[in-house]
């Protein structure tokens, strides 16, 4: 192979690789989304989606730039909605996982992160985002970890192993209350279920007589304190 063919063989292979790396450039800009085909809505789209704007804030703030285009071509909530969900995680990986935190929290708290006329940040989303800033950081190669801090976390997760192991199952235990109520409606009498309350509720002084005994909305009219609650049990005097 001469000095020339070899040149021009280079030469093709970088004209090819670059146009390649051209193309995986453009995978992610979807021409059919009004937010992808024009680069200054797309910039200023995502840059606003990445701090947090909501849906019509961001409209509001493309508004001057909307205007210019023909009717065909100007953004709506709807383009930057289908824009956030489809092509801002491929276009902006990173952020697009923060965007995803910040609408799951907001919509947990009633928040409206697409009519909203301000950021759709909460408490929640922030603390969550911080957190997983800091274990993207946490993960980089590059990042040190000393043995003390890893001796402090090693620590606290110990302690919440064992809290968790050591913890009441409350969803267990109301399942198992309610086994036993059923076991005790299908077993017992009809006749017996008031004296079976009657126990739960407390012991009742000896000199009151049972027949006596009734539910009292008012505390302070009450001549006898039976048991605590929001009603409380009284003799009520003939």
């Amino acid at each position: 192979m001469t000095v020339s063919e070899t040149i021009s063989d280079s030469a093709g292979e970088i004209v090819e690789s670059t146009e390649l790396a051209a193309l995986f450039r453009r995978l992610p800009l979807e021409p059919r989304c009004r937010v992808c085909r024009n680069d200054t809505l797309r910039a200023k789209v995502n840059g606003l989606l990445a701090v947090g704007a909501s849906y019509a804030m961001i409209l509001r703030a493309i508004e001057d730039d909307n205007t210019k285009l023909d009717k065909r071509d100007r953004v709506t909530i709807d383009s930057v909605r289908n824009h956030c969900g489809r092509h801002f995680p491929v276009q902006n990986v990173a952020q697009a996982t923060y965007r995803r935190i910040l609408e799951r929290r907001a919509q947990e708290n009633g928040v409206d992160f697409v009519n909203a006329v301000a950021t759709a940040i909460t408490p929640m989303a922030f603390y969550e985002t911080v957190m997983a800033k800091g274990y993207a950081t946490l993960v980089d190669p590059d990042t040190q970890v000393g043995v003390g801090t890893g001796m402090i976390a090693a620590g606290r997760l110990q302690a919440l192993i064992e809290s968790r192991a050591n913890g009441t199952n409350v969803a267990q235990l109301i399942a198992q209350l309610d086994r036993i109520i059923r076991a005790i409606h299908d077993s017992v009498p009809e006749e017996l279920w008031e004296e079976i309350l009657d126990k739960i509720d407390g012991p009742v002084p000896a000199d009151i007589a049972r027949d006596d005994i009734d539910d009292c909305d008012d505390a302070d009219e009450c001549s006898t304190m039976v048991a605590d609650g929001d009603s409380c049990r009284c003799a009520r005097g003939s």
